[in-house]
């Protein structure tokens, strides 16, 4: 069955992790702010750890439940860690602020990523698949306005939208749907095996296993259940075409360009 649809992960693989540790500087420093507004004595170090802890609360949702907490609840769980009194409003704030900061400081598109998306947009019906953190779909969309690629996608799906995340079916078929394909026809990129790759194999798509940010926290799988592995985005079409040339001849080996 031919391709149609391809399906491609934001974080680590469209933009990079450049800069993580400057957003979470600037997300503490807003927390700072909230609390001597209140009057309240917290420590450097304590605000530190309970953003150490919220990291640790989105994980073990993230990984055991298939859905990621929204920008709403991460603030909630750092406010209630750190035993700040009782202010809906004032989290409420914090957490929008929280969320629309990555503006401030945007990820940086991997090089050739614009590029390589048009190629694909030309070729195939595009969409995106994000799991989201503190910036929600909303804020996100509006970062790939920013880089001029939004354009390229005909659908989108960010976990605090569909209620899921990666490697949850839901994820992919929300997209899937929307352009009338069968995951047959669709292939995913991304960058994490356990979610990215395996959720897309598992539902019947083929998919690439992108390496391609030499700033990720993530370590590279020892192996692979994925069609393809690319290292940059420069290789992606090509590696497009091979898989396409695979299908037709109905003869596809896993390709390590």
């Amino acid at each position: 069955m031919a391709l149609r649809v391809v399906t491609v992960d934001l974080w680590n693989t469209i933009v990079g992790a450049a800069g993580s540790r400057q957003r979470q500087e600037q997300r503490l420093r807003r927390l700072q702010a909230y609390v001597e507004r209140l009057g309240v004595e917290r420590s450097e170090p304590e605000l530190r750890e309970a953003f150490r802890q919220t990291w640790r609360y989105y994980t073990a949702i993230w990984w055991g439940q298939q859905r990621t907490p929204t920008s709403q609840e991460l603030t909630t769980f750092l406010w209630q860690w750190l035993e700040l009194p009782e202010e809906p409003a004032i989290v409420a704030q914090l957490a929008e602020e929280m969320a629309v900061g990555i503006l401030e400081s945007p990820p940086p598109l991997l090089p050739y990523a614009r590029q390589a998306l048009e190629w694909l947009a030309e070729r195939y019906r595009l969409a995106l698949i994000s799991d989201t953190a503190f910036s929600p779909g909303s804020v996100l969309r509006e970062l790939l306005r920013q880089y001029d690629v939004a354009e390229l996608f005909a659908a989108f799906s960010f976990s605090d939208e569909t209620g899921v995340a990666k490697p949850h079916p839901r994820a992919y078929r929300v997209v899937l749907d929307k352009l009338n394909a069968a995951p047959e026809e669709a292939l995913h990129i991304g960058d994490l095996e356990p979610t990215d790759v395996q959720g897309a194999k598992r539902l019947g798509m083929s998919a690439i296993l992108f390496l391609g940010d030499p700033d990720s926290e993530f370590s590279p799988p020892a192996q692979t259940l994925a069609d393809a592995i690319a290292y940059h985005w420069q290789q992606v079409p090509e590696l497009m075409e091979r898989l396409s040339c695979c299908r037709r001849e109905d003869n596809c080996p896993q390709s390590r360009a």
